[in-house]
C-alpha cells in the first residue's frame, strides 16, 4: 500500500463524494411494509442514509444541504488551498415507492426508474445547480413474500456505494457553467452536472476526477431478480453458551432482510423458558416467552418467519445433567426413548417453543444422537425387545411426530442420523458416504416429516448434487439443504472456505433437477463460542446473493457493495481477517474435490495451547509456517484499516499496466501512485469513519498481537535457556510480558464483545479459559525473570544457594521452602498479594526445568481443527 505524501496530494477522499440520500415517502409506504421500513430508518449504520418523508416524492436537488453551507462571513474571494478543510458535499435525493403486484412471480422483484439520469443538466437552476424533478425508483414485488421489497431496498442501497468512477478532465464541457470545475463525461454519454463530483480543492493536481454516475445507477437501478428458492435462511447457535440478546437478533434481522433473507431458526437445545420447569436451561440465559415473542414480531414486520429449532432426542446434555431429569436419561446426551416421562417432557418442550411464534412449523432436531439405545435403554428394554437404533430413532419420531400433530405443527429433522443408524458409523463418513438407509428406518418416517440435509465440508458441487439426489430416492421428494458458516471452534469466521462450500451447495440446490425449494445457513459455536458472530455477515450477504442469481458465482461488485451499504463494512477487510486461521494464498488451499475438508483454526490452538508446553509449536515450523511473522504482519494490515488510511483505485479503468489493486485477502502492492500524467489511475481514500463498521476488526487485531508475541516464544526460551544464552533470555523474558499484558487486553475486550451480543452467561466458559492463560503466561514470566535476578546475583544454573547453616539451623528458620510468605509477617496481618512478607520470602529459582525438553512434532501438518481441551495442557481431559 501506498503511503508516500504525493499518494495522498492525488488521491480523493471518500468522504468528499456527493452523497444520495433515500427518502421514502410514508402516504406510498404499503401497510404490510410500514413497521419494518420504520425499524430500519431508527437504526441505520450511517445516519440519515434513509428517511421516511411525510411529503409526496421530494426533488433530486444535488446541491449542499442549507447546514453544511460556509456561512458568508467565511467565504473568501480567494481559491482555497489543498490543505483547507474540503468543501462540503452535495446531497441528491432518490425517492423509492413500493407497489405490491400480484401479477409478478412471487419470488420475483424489480425496480425501474422515473427517467435515465438522476441529475439533468435542463432542470438545474443555473446557479445553485438544484434540480427541482423528482427522482423515483418505483419497486414492484409480491405482497406474499414482502421480503422480496426489504431485498430490492438492499439493492437500491447498495447502488449508492457501487457508482463511483472517474472521468479524465480534459475531457470537457465547455457549455457547462461549472464555476471553474473542469468535467468530463466519464461514463455516461451525456455531460455530467457539477455537484456530481468529488468537492476537490481547486488547485487539486488529479488528472482525473471522481464523481458519481447516473448511467451506472441506472443499469443497477433498471432491474429485476428472482429467488431460486422459496425459503432463503438461516439458522443461529443459541446453545453453546452465547445466547444472541434480543437486541442483537433484532440488529440481525435489520440486515438480513435487507439481504432478502425471509426465515430465522434460533438453535435452543435448553435455552428456552419452559413453565414450572426451572431446571430446564438453568442458569443457562435462556429466552423467556415474551422476549420471543418480541423476537417474532419484529421478524415479522421484516418479513421473517422465525421457526422454532430445538432439540427432541440428542444434544440433551445440558438438560440432563441436572439429577431433576436423570430418569430421562438413556446416555449424558440422549433422552431414553419408550419412557412414558420422556414424551411427558417433550410435549412439554414443543409447547414451550411454539408458542412465541406464528410459524407453524419446528426443526425437532435430532442429529448426532450417538449411542442411543446403548445406555440405559439397553439395560431397560434392549434385552427383551433386540430393536437396533434405526428401529429404536423411527419410532421415537413416530411418537414426537404425534405429539407435534395434535398441535397442528409441521416438523422437521436433520437427516444424518438415518444414515449413520443404519451403516453403524456416527462419523461423517457414515452420513455422506454410505448408502441410502436401510428400509426399517425409512419406512418409520412420518409422511409430513421434512429432511434437512446438512453439509459444511464438501467443496464440489458433484458432492452435494449426489447427496440431494440420495435423498430424493430416500424420500421421493427434495430436502431442505442447510450450508455453514464456519463461525464454530474459532474467532473469527473462515470466509473464503466458507465461500467455497456454499457456492458448491448452492449451485447444486438451484439446479432445476434438484427441487430443492428451502434453504438455510447455519452458524455454530461450537467448543466455546469464542467468534465474533459478527464477522460471518460477510456469508450472509455471499450466501443471499447467491440464492437470488441463476448464476454459478455472484455479481462481486454488488455483493461487497450491498456490504458496504446494508452492514456499513468493508467486504475485503473483513475476508482479511480470517487471515488468522488461513496462511497461504494458494488457490490449492480449498480444492474442489469429493472429499471431506475442515477450516483449521490455527489462532485458536496457538492462544489456548500453554504457553509453558506448547507442543503444537513444532508442528507450525514444521511445515514451514513462520507464525510469528503472519500475525506481526496482520496485526498491521488490520491497523492500518482501523486508525490508518487505506488506498483504492477505480477498478473500472481500462489500464495496460499492472498496477496495484486491492486483493480478496486485503493485500495491496507497493505501487507509490505518484505518477501525475493524464493516463495516470485515480485514486479513493477511506478511514475508519467511511466504513464504521469496521470497527468489528478490533478482535482479530488485538488477538494477532497476542499471537505475534506467543506463536514461536516456547521454543524461542527454550533454544535460549539450553544454550545458556542469557542475554537473549532477558529479551524473551520482557517478550513474555508483553505477551502476559497483550493477553490481557485481548480479554477485555473480548468481554466487551461478549457482552454486546450475547447475554451475560456463558460468558464464564471463556473468562476461565483467559483467566488460565493469563496465569499460567504470569508464572513463566515470573520465573523466568526470578531466574535472571538468580544469574546477576552470581547464582550458578542448577546449583540451589547455600542456607549458610546446618539443617538444625534451617529448621529454626521460618523455612521459606515450605512457607512461601513469611509465616511471621503472615501472623501479623502481612503478607497479602504484594506485601512486604511476601516480597521478603521470594522464592530463588536456581533452574528452569519446564524450559529443558526440546518439543517433538504431534501432528503432521499445522492445518488442524482442534479443540481448547487438547491444547491447553498435555494432559488430555
Amino acid at each position: 500500500m501506498a503511503s508516500t505524501a504525493a499518494t495522498m496530494m492525488t488521491a480523493t477522499p471518500s468522504s468528499s463524494l456527493p452523497r444520495i440520500q433515500v427518502h421514502l415517502p410514508a402516504d406510498l409506504i404499503p401497510d404490510r411494509l410500514v413497521l419494518g421500513l420504520n425499524q430500519i430508518t431508527a437504526q441505520q449504520v450511517r445516519q440519515a442514509t434513509i428517511r421516511i418523508s411525510n411529503r409526496g416524492p421530494i426533488p433530486a436537488q444535488g446541491i449542499v444541504p442549507p447546514a453544511a453551507q460556509p456561512s458568508p462571513s467565511s467565504s473568501s474571494t480567494s481559491a482555497p488551498s489543498s490543505s483547507q478543510t474540503p468543501r462540503p458535499v452535495p446531497l441528491w435525493c432518490w425517492n423509492v415507492v413500493f407497489l405490491p403486484d400480484t401479477a409478478i412471480n412471487v419470488k420475483s422483484w424489480s425496480t425501474s426508474t422515473s427517467s435515465s439520469n438522476f441529475a439533468p443538466l435542463q432542470d438545474r437552476n443555473a446557479s445553485s445547480g438544484f434540480v427541482q424533478e423528482p427522482f423515483i425508483i418505483s419497486v414492484r414485488y409480491h405482497p406474499d413474500r414482502p421480503s422480496s421489497a426489504f431485498r430490492a431496498l438492499g439493492h437500491i442501497l447498495a447502488t449508492t456505494r457501487c457508482i463511483a468512477t472517474t472521468a479524465i478532465a480534459s475531457d470537457l464541457n465547455s457549455d457547462v457553467d461549472d464555476g471553474g470545475d473542469d468535467l468530463g463525461h466519464g461514463h455516461d454519454h451525456a455531460p455530467l452536472h457539477p455537484n456530481l463530483f468529488a468537492q476537490h480543492p481547486i488547485d487539486d493536481p488529479t488528472p482525473r476526477r471522481w464523481h458519481i454516475s447516473p448511467s451506472l445507477a441506472n443499469a443497477r437501478l433498471n432491474y429485476t431478480e428472482t429467488a431460486n428458492f422459496t425459503t432463503v435462511g438461516t439458522m443461529i447457535d443459541c446453545s453453546r453458551n452465547g445466547v444472541l440478546n434480543v437486541a442483537s437478533v433484532k440488529f440481525l434481522c435489520r440486515t438480513l432482510a435487507c439481504m432478502g433473507y425471509n426465515m430465522l431458526q434460533l438453535y435452543t437445545e435448553d435455552t428456552y423458558k419452559i413453565p414450572d420447569e426451572p431446571f430446564f436451561g438453568y442458569l443457562r440465559g435462556g429466552y423467556s416467552d415474551d422476549e420471543l415473542r418480541s423476537i417474532d414480531d419484529y421478524a415479522h414486520n421484516l418479513g421473517i418467519e422465525v421457526i422454532p429449532c430445538i432439540q427432541t432426542l440428542g444434544h440433551l446434555g445440558q438438560m440432563l445433567q441436572w439429577p431433576r431429569f436423570l430418569s430421562l436419561r438413556d446416555t449424558a446426551e440422549v433422552l431414553l426413548a419408550e419412557w412414558p416421562e420422556t414424551y411427558a417432557m417433550l410435549e412439554k418442550m414443543i409447547a414451550a417453543a411454539t408458542a412465541p411464534f406464528r410459524s407453524r412449523k419446528i426443526h425437532l432436531g435430532m442429529d448426532e444422537t450417538h449411542g442411543l439405545a446403548h445406555g440405559r435403554y439397553y439395560s431397560i428394554f434392549g434385552h427383551a425387545n433386540g430393536k437396533d437404533g434405526s428401529r429404536v430413532f423411527a419410532e421415537h419420531l413416530q411418537r414426537v411426530d404425534a405429539i407435534c400433530r395434535r398441535m397442528a405443527l409441521e416438523p422437521m429433522i436433520w437427516s444424518d442420523m438415518l444414515f449413520c443408524l443404519s451403516s453403524r458409523n456416527n462419523s461423517l463418513t457414515g452420513y455422506y458416504d454410505s448408502a441410502k438407509p436401510a428400509d426399517a428406518s425409512v419406512e418409520g418416517i412420518p409422511d409430513g416429516v421434512d429432511l434437512v440435509y446438512w453439509d459444511y465440508y464438501h467443496t464440489s458441487q458433484r458432492s452435494y448434487a449426489s447427496r440431494i439426489e440420495g435423498h430424493r430416492e430416500l424420500r421421493g421428494s427434495s430436502p431442505w439443504t442447510a450450508a455453514g458458516s464456519w463461525t464454530w471452534s474459532r474467532f473469527w469466521t473462515a470466509l473464503p472456505f466458507t465461500f467455497v462450500t456454499c457456492r458448491a451447495n448452492l449451485n447444486a440446490s438451484k439446479q432445476a433437477g434438484a427441487g430443492v425449494d428451502h434453504v438455510f445457513l447455519t452458524t455454530w459455536g461450537d467448543e466455546g463460542n469464542e467468534v465474533d458472530l459478527w464477522s460471518s455477515l460477510p456469508a450472509w450477504s455471499y450466501y443471499a446473493d447467491h440464492a437470488y442469481t441463476p448464476d454459478d458465482e455472484v455479481d462481486v461488485e454488488l455483493l461487497k457493495a450491498r456490504f458496504d451499504a446494508v452492514v456499513g463494512g468493508q467486504f475485503d477487510d473483513f475476508v482479511l481477517g480470517s487471515k488468522l486461521d488461513e496462511h497461504s494464498d494458494d488457490e490449492t488451499t480449498h480444492p474442489v474435490d469429493d472429499r471431506i475438508h475442515f477450516a483449521p483454526n490455527t489462532s485458536k490452538w496457538l492462544l489456548w495451547s500453554d504457553p509453558v508446553a506448547s507442543f503444537v509449536e513444532p508442528s507450525a515450523a514444521a511445515a514451514g509456517l513462520d507464525l510469528e511473522r503472519h500475525y506481526a504482519w496482520l496485526e498491521e494490515a488490520l491497523r492500518e484499516r482501523l486508525e490508518g488510511t487505506v488506498v483504492e483505485t477505480d477498478d473500472r479503468e481500462d489500464r495496460s499496466d499492472d498496477r496495484s489493486r486491492s486483493t480478496d485477502d486485503g493485500d495491496e502492492g507497493d505501487d507509490t501512485m505518484s505518477d501525475s500524467s493524464a493516463g495516470a489511475p485515480s485514486y479513493l481514500t477511506r478511514t475508519l469513519s467511511d466504513h464504521p463498521f469496521n470497527a468489528r476488526l478490533m478482535l482479530p487485531l488485538l488477538l494477532s498481537r497476542v499471537l505475534s508475541l506467543k506463536a514461536t516464544l516456547r521454543t524461542r526460551l527454550h533454544r535460549a535457556y539450553v544454550a545458556h544464552d542469557w542475554p537473549t533470555l532477558g529479551h524473551l523474558a520482557k517478550r513474555t510480558r508483553a505477551c502476559l499484558e497483550a493477553t490481557r487486553r485481548l480479554w477485555r475486550y473480548h468481554r466487551q464483545v461478549w457482552m454486546s451480543l450475547y447475554k451475560p452467561q456463558g460468558w464464564e466458559t471463556l473468562e476461565l479459559r483467559y483467566g488460565g492463560l493469563v496465569a499460567r503466561l504470569d508464572t513463566l514470566t515470573t520465573r523466568v525473570e526470578a531466574f535472571l535476578r538468580f544469574l546477576d546475583a552470581g547464582g550458578e544454573v542448577g546449583r540451589p544457594p547455600s542456607s549458610g547453616g546446618d539443617e538444625t539451623d534451617a529448621a529454626a528458620g521460618p523455612r521459606t521452602d515450605v512457607f512461601l510468605v513469611d509465616p511471621a509477617a503472615h501472623a501479623d496481618g502481612q503478607g497479602h498479594g504484594h506485601g512486604a512478607g511476601e516480597a521478603a520470602a521470594e522464592q530463588v529459582v536456581y533452574c528452569l526445568p519446564e524450559l529443558e525438553e526440546d518439543l517433538k512434532i504431534v501432528y503432521g501438518s499445522a492445518e488442524q481443527l482442534l479443540d481448547y481441551h487438547r491444547v491447553s495442557r498435555p494432559t488430555y481431559c
